[in-house]
């Protein structure tokens, strides 16, 4: 039997009648102003990216990894899928460095910048990537990316336990957290769409952060959150602990130095070397766990120099693993004076005066 009147037009409009329909319809256009009103919001901020996480006196800065608790890291998607200044900023600079969280930690921007911007005109990338300790992934963004600096820095350290740079997994690292690196899975469009995800569940937490710990208490995060220049590369470190303390402990190195390479990492530093399009020049950043020894076997079989420094005792606020502020004053001084002797640097630096002449 069809069903006639008003029981009828129930029927055929699913249940709803017409101030049913007239409130899922002020419903629907609330919730599209309040997005609309959102996306507005969002893009009026600045920054690197849609939606960043920046600082109010200085937008280049962006939220890099953070998560009160779980935590998560924004650069990966950034560099990878450029999005973002990142990677035009990467293709302007004359030196780039790369390495894991051990080159996030000991390369002081400030120092880097008297030393090698101001002095001889190079402008200098940390294109270094925390909780990533092989140099395949970094391959993959300066290959992707058409990334040909005049000199590339390796820190070609084996990782003391946390993978060797010449390695070719595309493994990342967070403490006990290790999993493949999501963005070499994501479209584009799904690195977005992380990135945004990722922006507005940091705003969150930032918004009832306080209620939350009067309601359950105080939970400290799983790692200190920090942020990143999306115009030189540099992380500020300054949250982790005693990272600005005075009178932290030096690195004492553990490794018995008889820790030779293997052809196999040889044969993967030859390719990597030769993939990256210009000159390298390797060094290593001094931690407990490392092997200077590995450093110069790698160079000495490939072909390349190495601008390694004297000390191996610079200060550290974890025990060893990474550099304190002071420690990344120090090793960065004398990075820049190792890498002033190399033949590499010099041709740039002769180069340079040719063009001025």
């Amino acid at each position: 039997m069809e069903l006639t009147g008003r029981a009828g037009e129930k029927a055929r409009a699913g249940g709803l009648g017409p101030a049913g329909r007239r409130y899922l319809g002020c419903l629907l256009g609330l919730t599209a102003a309040m997005l609309g009103g959102l996306g507005v919001w969002l893009a009026a901020q600045g920054g690197d990216h849609f939606g960043a996480i920046s600082r109010a006196a200085d937008r280049a800065w962006y939220r890099n990894f953070g998560g009160d608790s779980v935590t998560e890291i924004q650069d990966q998607d950034l560099f990878y899928h450029h999005i973002g200044r990142s990677i035009d900023h990467v293709r302007q600079a004359d030196v780039i460095i790369l390495g894991s969280s051990l080159v996030s930690f000991a390369v002081d921007q400030a120092i880097m910048r008297e030393r090698l911007e101001q002095r001889y005109g190079l402008k200098f990338y940390n294109m270094a990537f925390v909780g990533i300790a092989s140099g395949e992934f970094v391959r993959q963004i300066a290959n992707k990316h058409h990334i040909r600096p005049r000199l590339w820095i390796v820190n070609a350290d084996d990782g003391g336990g946390g993978g060797n740079f010449f390695h070719r997994n595309l493994m990342r690292s967070f403490g006990a957290d290790a999993r493949q690196i999501p963005s070499i899975r994501l479209s584009r469009f799904g690195a977005y769409y992380e990135v945004l995800r990722r922006n507005l569940r940091w705003r969150l937490e930032d918004a009832t952060r306080d209620w939350r710990h009067a309601l359950a208490g105080q939970r400290p995060a799983p790692l200190p959150r920090f942020d990143r220049d999306d115009r030189t590369g540099a992380a500020d470190m300054s949250t982790f602990p005693r990272f600005l303390a005075d009178g932290n402990p030096t690195v004492k190195m553990t490794r018995d130095p008889d820790c030779h390479t293997t052809p196999d990492v040889i044969a993967n530093a030859r390719e990597f070397v030769q993939s990256l399009g210009a000159p390298v020049v390797m060094t290593f950043v001094p931690n407990s766990h490392g092997c200077r020894t590995q450093v110069r076997d790698v160079a000495d079989a490939i072909g390349v120099e190495v601008a390694m420094t004297a000390r191996t005792d610079y200060s550290s606020w974890d025990g060893g693993g990474h550099l304190d502020h002071r420690g990344a004053a120090d090793f960065t001084l004398d990075l820049v004076s190792a890498l002033e002797k190399t033949s590499a640097f010099q041709r740039i630096r002769e180069n340079d005066d040719r063009q001025q002449r």
